[in-house]
């Protein structure tokens, strides 16, 4: 049984991702306090004592999410400070799997069913993005380490800021679903991402960079439709400002050529059925 570190557990795409690979492996999760990822010694001491095969490099610092632990004006040196630490460790596991974005295609333009061909036509004006595509160029130049790049991505414990979290939200309290301007996205669930990390620690992929997204845009308006409907809703929709933002779209024909439909992705009617469930029951915890 291969024996897997994941980072980033509490998040969003650890938390989900966790129980379905402890169903498969020899999972080891440790927290920021037992396991600090800014220390690469400490990372190669925890890597070689517990005989580690596949790192999933989930941990991003997030200022919005988790104010008390992570600075705004330290995320971008951190982000790759934990990168370039595990990075230098290559030679100590078999491969590293870490959770990319579509922000590297650079935000500031529509993003259209993008390639990762496309990838450095645009160099990002954030600093996010910037330390995704630097980690993503490292990646492609090493021999074992992969990129999954996410789009819009949905589930289970999303921040309530979250489009779909939000418009479901709006719904269980009666108001408005508010829409600051209408966009197309491009939306995944997040146990789709635990089928594609399952299927990168078993195989060898043939590239070190996926995106891992449904290719298929869906406008805001259109999602929150769906919500009201399956709710039952008569929350009004009300979009902010006129026009439509930056198309966020990935494609998704280098993933699904290589995996030749051994995964088969969630549709969005469906996830956002099951994330209604959820939202639901947590909101139920909440009122009682």
């Amino acid at each position: 049984m291969k024996r897997v570190l994941i980072t980033g557990t509490t998040g969003f795409v650890g938390k989900n991702i966790l129980p379905l690979l402890k169903k498969k492996y020899d999972v080891f999760f440790p927290s920021r306090k037992e396991l600090d990822l800014l220390d690469e010694n400490k990372i190669s001491e925890y890597i070689r004592n517990n005989k580690i095969d596949v790192v999933l490099q989930c941990a991003n610092p997030n200022p919005v999410k988790n104010p008390d632990k992570d600075n705004l004006t330290t995320m971008f040196e951190d982000s790759m400070r934990i990168f370039y630490n595990f990075y230098n460790l290559r030679g100590c596991y078999d491969k590293m799997i870490y959770i990319g974005s579509g922000a590297e295609y650079a935000k500031t333009r529509d993003i259209v069913k993008a390639k990762e061909t496309d990838i450095g036509k645009f160099i990002p004006e954030d600093s996010y993005g910037l330390a995704k595509l630097y980690m993503n160029e490292l990646a492609r130049n090493s021999d074992n380490i992969y990129n999954l790049r996410l789009f819009g991505c949905y589930g289970p414990y999303d921040h309530s800021s979250k489009f779909i979290t939000h418009a479901i939200d709006c719904c269980l309290k009666k108001e408005d679903i508010t829409i600051r301007q209408n966009c197309v996205f491009d939306y995944i669930h997040v146990t789709d991402v635990a089928k594609a990390m399952i299927y990168m620690i078993d195989k060898e992929p043939e590239f070190h960079d996926y995106n891992v997204c449904s290719g298929k845009g869906i406008e805001l308006f259109e999602i929150a439709s769906i919500v009201k409907e399956y709710m039952s809703s008569d929350s009004e929709i009300k979009i902010l400002k006129e026009g439509f933002n930056k198309e966020y779209t990935g494609s998704n024909e280098r993933f699904l050529k290589e995996t030749k439909g051994e995964i088969e992705f969630m549709d969005i009617i469906t996830g956002i059925k099951l994330q209604i469930k959820h939202e639901e029951e947590v909101y139920e915890k909440k009122s009682c």
